[in-house]
């Protein structure tokens, strides 16, 4: 074999190596859950809102998922969605609340079912008025089982 045909034939195989693990990084990342409208066709995204590790959790305070918050203008209504951020390990019971401030709760999604992906939409009419939202599931962190939780209050005013 020459020399020529034997760094052909190398560069031909470490390309090939190359290429399989990006493809395998690629394969991990398109499991995680993205951000989805699934409020509807006239909801605009408004802000994610951290879901953070509880304090008995291996590790907490750290983002381990999202709320997003939608309006329609159309509706007059906001929108939920909680959901967990990428590379959270068995994701489960996600859980999603929402209200008008200072009212009660308006809609839960979640809490008679075992959602890993998202949990919502969940819908307010709040025009005129803050809203109040708050969304958490359980996963595994390390070797433990840990949970996510937080509560947001008299936010998206107006």
């Amino acid at each position: 074999m020459t020399a020529t045909l034997r760094k052909t034939t190398l560069t031909a195989a470490s390309l090939a190596v190359l290429t399989g693990t990006l493809l395998a990084g690629t394969t991990t990342q398109a499991s995680a859950t993205a951000r989805t409208n699934a409020c509807g066709p006239s909801y605009t995204f408004l802000k994610s809102w951290p879901i953070k590790a509880t304090s008995g959790s291996y590790d907490a305070g750290k983002t381990k998922g999202y709320i997003d918050i939608y309006y329609s203008r159309t509706a007059s209504k906001n929108c939920a969605i909680a959901r967990p951020a990428d590379g959270v390990h068995l994701p489960r019971g996600i859980k999603v609340k929402i209200g008008r401030s200072g009212s009660g709760w308006a809609a839960l999604d979640g809490y008679q079912a075992n959602f890993t992906k998202y949990a919502g939409p969940v819908y307010v009419s709040a025009r005129n008025t803050c809203i109040d939202f708050e969304g958490g599931f359980s996963y595994n962190a390390t070797w433990d089982p840990s949970s996510a939780w937080s509560s947001y209050s008299s936010k998206h005013c107006g």
